[in-house]
């Protein structure tokens, strides 16, 4: 076995660890947690402008943005691509509107998929995969003549959380520019947004990293939590959308 296949193997490992155990922590940071409650937003908004009649969100997890995107564009048809077997299934039984299949995101087209969508999206997944150029390849593979990419991912060092969390790399908007263009997307807007807020929640949240993960992925949220949740809904209304550590993309796929 070579050393490239034996580090993919190791990421997918990885991954899996983090994201196929359904810990009842990383649900209610989904749902309550102003970073992701940002990205949903965000990728809401982009969507709307166009409409597709058609999407599919590449590392859809609990199938939560899926279900938001359902409830925005109730006419559009929505396919979530995971590669936790576990969520997938349960994604299956609590949103059967939806198609669900199971990949590692890193073949060309997911099996069973074997039609292309009007909008993919990937919401902080790109930063965990081996070969960030594969992975926008496929992404292209997977959108029709014209179709929209929405991406989010994270800009500046990969912090111990993150590591924690399966996060292999970061980008800037350039690198994330040139990426997309050499994979067959034309960039129409990349961006970074959340300063201050989101950039101080990463950096507090690294002074105890062991703290922060018992506290915000390991059990169910506390009033604590809670608490600490609102207060930074609120405090992002205030962030820059030019300046911080989140990255957004929206691109074109090239005909």
């Amino acid at each position: 076995m070579s050393a490239s296949t034996t580090r993919e193997r190791t990421i997918l490992e990885t991954n899996e660890a983090v994201y196929g155990e359904l810990r009842p922590g990383v649900q209610d940071y989904w749902r309550k947690m102003a970073a992701p409650r940002f990205r949903v937003s965000t990728v809401l908004r982009e969507l709307e402008k166009e409409r597709p009649r058609t999407v599919v969100d590449l590392g859809c997890g609990n199938g939560a943005l899926c279900e938001e995107i359902h409830a925005r564009l109730p006419a559009a048809e929505v396919a979530g691509v995971d590669l936790s077997a576990a969520q997938i299934e349960v994604n299956a039984r609590r949103l059967p509107w939806g198609t669900w299949l199971v990949s590692d995101l890193g073949t060309p087209t997911p099996p069973g998929l074997g039609r292309t969508f009007d909008a993919v999206v990937t919401s902080e997944v790109i930063e965990h995969v081996a070969d960030p150029a594969a992975f926008l390849r496929n992404a292209r593979a997977l959108a029709c003549r014209g179709g929209m990419l929405v991406l989010s991912t994270q800009s500046g060092k990969v912090q111990e959380t993150e590591k924690r969390v399966g996060h292999l790399q970061h980008f800037s908007v350039e690198q994330m520019t040139r990426l997309l263009s050499e994979a067959g997307w034309r960039p129409e807007r990349v961006w970074n947004a959340g300063y201050p807020f989101h950039d101080l929640s990463k950096w507090y949240a690294n002074r105890d990293p062991d703290a922060s993960m018992a506290s915000f992925a390991d059990k169910p949220y506390g009033p604590k939590e809670n608490a600490i949740c609102a207060a930074l809904r609120l405090a992002f209304r205030f962030n820059s959308s030019r300046r911080g550590a989140q990255l957004f993309a929206v691109a074109r796929a090239l005909s």
